[in-house]
């Protein structure tokens, strides 16, 4: 089992299964950090309609709430962590900064249902994460 999983998470995406190949990959003393991006386009978009960048991150943190309860339900403890920028790019920063074993990602859209076989952030992640990545579908 691992003792620190980084989960990254779009509110936008259905995250029931990768939640649940987290709660399988978790035991004892198993810390899961949940890590949602703003992207530049949505923080620049919400100041330009007089949205403060702390009320966008309040905003991702309630997106974020299915998560944490659904860890509550599973027992696993948890962080949270929103951060401004690419979420390709912040992932895979976060994923090789020597705090995780494990990366677990969604690759389960949430309504388009055209889609590549591996999207852009998980493909991204899986090439340039220096540490096991599992993508759910």
């Amino acid at each position: 089992m691992f003792k620190n999983i980084l989960l990254g998470v779009d509110t936008t995406l259905k995250n029931e299964k990768a939640l649940e190949e987290v709660s399988k990959l978790s035991g004892e003393g198993t810390t899961v950090t949940i890590l949602n991006a703003i992207s530049e386009q949505d923080a620049q978009a919400s100041i330009k309609s007089g949205v403060h960048l702390d009320k966008l991150v309040q905003k991702r943190s309630e997106g974020l709430e299915s998560t944490r309860n659904s860890l509550d339900e599973y027992g696993i403890k948890y962080d949270e962590i929103i951060v401004r920028g690419n979420a390709k790019e912040q992932l895979v920063k976060e994923a090789n900064s020597g705090k995780y074993e494990i990366v677990v990602l969604s690759n389960r859209k949430a309504e388009d249902k055209k889609k590549f076989v591996l999207g852009s952030v998980s493909h991204k992640v899986a090439k340039r994460a220096h540490i096991p990545v599992l993508i759910v579908k």
